[in-house]
């Protein structure tokens, strides 16, 4: 029996690669496509949402005005013309007893005093005297000369000679719209040949409402996603979506046939090296690397210090073990996440006065060490460590704690006071307890 050509053969496996190809494409293109949707609808709805929040934040500037001054409105054209530094901001306005009273600027926006702000009508009440407490965001609505605002507003209330919290008025902030939408970068979208809408729950009828688009008709029948978009009491959603979906391509199908054969392997050996790089790179980060403060873990440190103790040149360095006093005391009265905050706060002060040739790591707990390779710089990470102390001394009172926050440290030198890792850490250890020890017998004095 004659054998098949050397090209019948080459030909019939190049043709089902081929067909292969094409299905894995099929599947994979979906895939891939799903997957930066929704890398870019998560990119541009975080800066959206980042760029409205920090806007929408200038009211409690304002509210912090009239609280510092007992509601007295002191200062307000000022104030309002240093926060509002953004092109977005229409206008800025207090509304004692819901009426609005100050604008910035006022030319051109006389028409807003005595505006009660109580009404404001976005399908539902605004602000009440005994309502929400927080930020509310509404809009966009319609003014008379038929610009659109959102509109930002914030109770502000007084405490009086009882303790008892008193409705004082409103501190609210007019942003420009569409503008305020301009961080996302959303006309990138359209360049990348996808479509996109930002649509909001109407609290009448709990219905969604189109608020913004892009040019191209949204296409529900491309790969799309849909996304949540949470701004204070607004309930958004941003959907994406491919400008077409890419089967219905006359020319996507001649390039996947044609370009399938010579792509694949080299695309797939291309990924598969790509994963295993980042897939490197998570590992070692999980390995070495503490989640929460993003310094060195026990292993990293371990890592770190297996070449210095056991080098021949025999140099010198420190070892400082550090813990936090009291830290229990902290999670059981302010919670776990503000103990994490001061455990974050702890090890990004001490990275800000450690010298860049040093080792930080997070051993567990609250327990922290600090290795410095240079002798020299002792006298430097001790005036370091008190900057440090004192101003943690003040406590965290925006994170949650508003008690003083202080740490006990103790000191090793490698080689006078260990040969090993675990030597150095065990006397270290000890002088960091006889530390505690100290600042507890100082406290009891002091209490006495």
């Amino acid at each position: 029996m004659r054998k098949p050509s050397t090209f019948f053969t080459v030909f019939t496996a190049s043709l089902c690669c081929c067909l292969l190809a094409v299905f894995f494409l099929v599947q994979r293109r979906a895939q891939v496509e799903f997957s930066r949707l929704e890398n870019i609808i998560l990119a541009q709805r975080d800066d959206l949402k980042t760029e409205l929040t920090s806007l929408l934040f200038k009211t409690q500037v304002l509210a912090a005005l009239v609280v510092q001054n007992d509601g007295h409105v002191i200062g307000f054209d000022d104030v309002a013309k240093v926060i509002a530094d953004s092109e977005n901001i229409e206008t800025l306005a207090l509304a004692p007893a819901g009426v609005v009273s100050y604008v910035y600027p006022l030319q051109g926006h006389e028409a807003l005093l005595g505006m009660n702000l109580l009404d404001l009508s976005d399908g539902a009440s605004a602000v009440t005297p005994t309502g929400n407490a927080g930020i509310s965001l509404y809009g966009p609505l319609k003014r008379p000369d038929g610009t659109a605002v959102l509109v930002g507003q914030l109770p502000v209330f007084l405490k009086d000679a009882d303790g008892q919290r008193n409705f004082w008025g409103i501190a609210s902030i007019a942003l420009r719209f569409p503008q305020a939408l301009e961080a996302a970068d959303l006309d990138l979208l359209e360049a990348q040949g996808l479509t996109y809408e930002i649509l909001k729950v109407n609290p009448k009828n709990q219905e969604q409402e189109t608020i913004a688009g892009s040019a191209r008709p949204f296409d529900g029948s491309a790969p799309h996603l849909i996304m949540p978009l949470q701004i204070f009491n607004a309930h958004w959603y941003f959907r994406i979506s491919s400008s077409e979906a890419w089967y219905k391509s006359f020319e996507n199908w001649i390039y996947v046939f044609f370009a399938s054969v010579l792509s694949l392997l080299l695309a797939s050996l291309a990924q598969r090296n790509h994963d295993l790089a980042n897939a490197r790179r998570r590992l070692e980060e999980m390995v070495y690397k503490d989640p929460l403060t993003g310094i060195l873990n026990r292993r990293g440190l371990f890592q770190v210090m297996a070449d210095r103790t056991g080098d021949e040149n025999n140099e010198k360095f420190c070892l400082y073990y550090m813990d936090l006093n009291q830290f229990k005391a902290i999670n059981d009265t302010y919670g776990h996440k503000a103990g994490d905050r001061v455990l974050q706060h702890f090890a990004a002060a001490i990275q800000a006065v450690a010298p860049q040739d040093s080792a930080f790591a997070r051993m567990g707990g609250d327990e922290f060490i600090l290795v410095l390779f240079c002798a020299c710089a002792h006298d430097y990470i001790t005036s370091g460590l008190a900057r440090v102390a004192a101003d943690l001394a003040k406590g965290l009172p925006s994170e949650g704690p508003n008690m003083p926050i202080s740490f006990s440290v103790g000191k090793a030198e490698y080689p006078d006071d260990g040969q090993t890792l675990d030597e150095l850490l065990s006397r270290a250890d000890k002088a960091m307890y006889q530390d505690k020890e100290h600042s507890r017998r100082q406290f009891r004095l002091v209490a006495r």
